[in-house]
């Protein structure tokens, strides 16, 4: 039996050789892509890509064979990208997605709810030389910018503690809009009631259904029982309106303030550490140069290894992921829209070379969003 440091200089002298030889293949691949560059032919090619698969792993031991594969499979991947950034520098028009560079003030905002609702105070935040105006749903606030009656649009679509908001994602594609901008509030929730009322008097509570999940332990402790409202600002208006002094909502302070109700408990929220994102969505894809993340969404083919092909690009190009999401397609049963948050800037040449390849390789792709990612406020 040969010594351990014996083996590892002969294995030191393999990856030598493997490390020249990538290098050539890569040079080799420099060179494809600029025949491609005059020729506008196709850089993936997934038959030529399993033909050669199945002849190189041919006669291979079983338990070395699925493992050579993925080594191939990567090595193709790795030249495809190299390809797809080489032909983008030598034929910057390749480039599929387009956008504007400048943003235009928004004359109108809508967001869904009353006066005093958190989507009016991150609008305000948003937009502040913009008064915003209240509509009734979150459709109505997508149907009102996608018709122009609206420049924008303030909606939430994600809490630390509740997940998030499926149905803004849907309409994000439905409405064809894209998010332009990002807001993340930091979340503290007050049990509201009529002015006399006592924490003893109240036997329900009212509030929006992602709002109540996130304050269960201060309603089971006090065994309220817990009402659905379609938003907080609306339960605060709700209880001003109905004077009815078993009931309480759980609103912003803003919201109780401007309803005339007296605060009973502040902070409810069953963790400190509550946040929500919001975003403002938009007719057009703007990109500005302070914007540091994207989001896009893409369907995959229904095969093995599909969604850790798609991850792994990520990673080759050196970009940060930040977020993964799927919503089931509504008229294909089983399927999926995924979508992913990452960083970078659309104007920037690795972050293109990615949405090229992505384009290219995936059978729908869709950037719905660039914008800035701030802290999170209070304010």
């Amino acid at each position: 039996m040969r010594e351990l440091t014996e083996i590892r200089q002969d294995i030191n002298a393999v990856d030598e050789n493997i490390r020249a030889l990538f290098l050539q293949r890569m040079e080799l691949a420099l060179e494809v892509a600029q025949a491609k560059a005059h020729t506008n032919d196709k850089i993936l090619k997934p038959e030529r890509e399993a033909e050669i698969i199945a002849m190189r792993s041919a006669g291979m031991p079983d338990e070395l064979r699925l493992k050579y594969i993925a080594l191939l499979q990567n090595m193709m991947r790795s030249s495809r990208e190299y390809q797809y950034s080489a032909l983008l520098s030598l034929r910057p028009d390749q480039f599929p997605l387009r956008y504007l560079e400048t943003e235009r003030p928004p004359r109108n905002v809508y967001y869904q709810g009353v006066p005093g609702a958190y989507q009016e105070l991150a609008a305000a935040a948003l937009f502040p030389d913009c008064a915003p105006q209240p509509v009734g749903t979150w459709e109505q606030v997508f149907q009102g910018v996608h018709t122009g009656e609206a420049d924008a649009g303030v909606v939430p679509v994600e809490n630390t503690t509740a997940g998030t908001v499926s149905e803004v994602y849907d309409l994000l594609l439905q409405y064809d809009l894209s998010i332009v901008r990002s807001y993340i509030k930091k979340i503290r929730h007050c049990l509201a009631a009529v002015p006399g009322t006592t924490l003893e008097q109240i036997k329900r509570v009212c509030s929006h259904p992602h709002a109540l999940p996130q304050c269960s332990t201060f309603i089971a402790s006090h065994g309220l029982e817990a009402v659905q409202m379609p938003n907080t600002a609306m339960a605060a208006q709700s209880v001003h309106e109905k004077g009815d002094r078993t009931t309480a909502a759980i609103c912003s302070k803003e919201a109780a303030a401007r309803y005339g109700l007296t605060v009973l408990a502040e902070g409810i929220n069953d963790l400190a550490h509550n946040e929500t994102r919001f975003i403002a969505v938009s007719r057009e894809l703007i990109v500005l140069p302070d914007h540091n993340c994207i989001e896009i969404a893409f369907h995959i083919p229904n095969q093995a290894g599909s969604l850790s092909s798609v991850v792994s690009i990520f990673a080759d190009y050196g970009v940060d992921m930040v977020g993964i999401y799927s919503r089931p397609m509504k008229d294909s049963p089983w399927c999926y829209v995924f979508y992913i948050d990452f960083t970078g800037n659309m104007a920037d040449h690795n972050i293109q070379a990615l949405l090229y390849q992505l384009h290219e390789e995936l059978p729908f792709i869709k950037v719905i969003g660039s914008y800035r990612v701030t802290e999170p406020t209070e304010d």
